[in-house]
């Protein structure tokens, strides 16, 4: 029985000599994925971040043109970038203001959330369309 116990051991032992690299690969699989993962949520993230930013800032200029027209109004304005916004479902919890809008130039501005996949990120977006008041002269 110890000569079998010994016979089997030495087995073991030569064929472990034989592979030093054995597990080597599941290892460098174990210190790289978590890495890749990591990047590839990162690069997510901006994507989503870049496409609210420009979904935003179409809003905002579908807005001014709106608020620009002839006889229209900053409420109209606004009115159509909401509109735009609740059909693209881009940015979250986003806000329209007219502020700084005068006689003569309308202003739009929206605001809102940038959906997160990375835990703890709180990205914002705000962006902002002037245009200049159609008058009939």
């Amino acid at each position: 029985m110890r000569r079998r116990v010994r016979s089997w051991w030495s087995t073991r032992l030569a064929a472990v000599r034989e592979r030093r690299d054995a597990g080597i690969s599941t290892l460098e699989f174990l210190i790289i994925a978590p890495i890749m993962l990591l990047i590839s949520c990162v690069a997510l993230q901006l994507g989503v971040f870049f496409l609210a930013s420009t979904a935003a800032h179409t809003a905002a200029r579908k807005g001014a043109q709106t608020a620009a027209e002839y006889q229209s109004s900053p409420g109209a304005g606004a009115q159509r970038a909401r509109a735009w916004l609740d059909t693209v479902r881009v940015v979250k919890g986003a806000q329209v203001s007219t502020a700084g809008s005068t006689g003569q130039r309308v202003r739009v501005t929206v605001t809102g959330h940038v959906m997160s996949l990375v835990p703890g990120w709180d990205l914002q977006v705000e962006r902002n369309a002037e245009d200049t008041v159609e008058r009939n002269q």
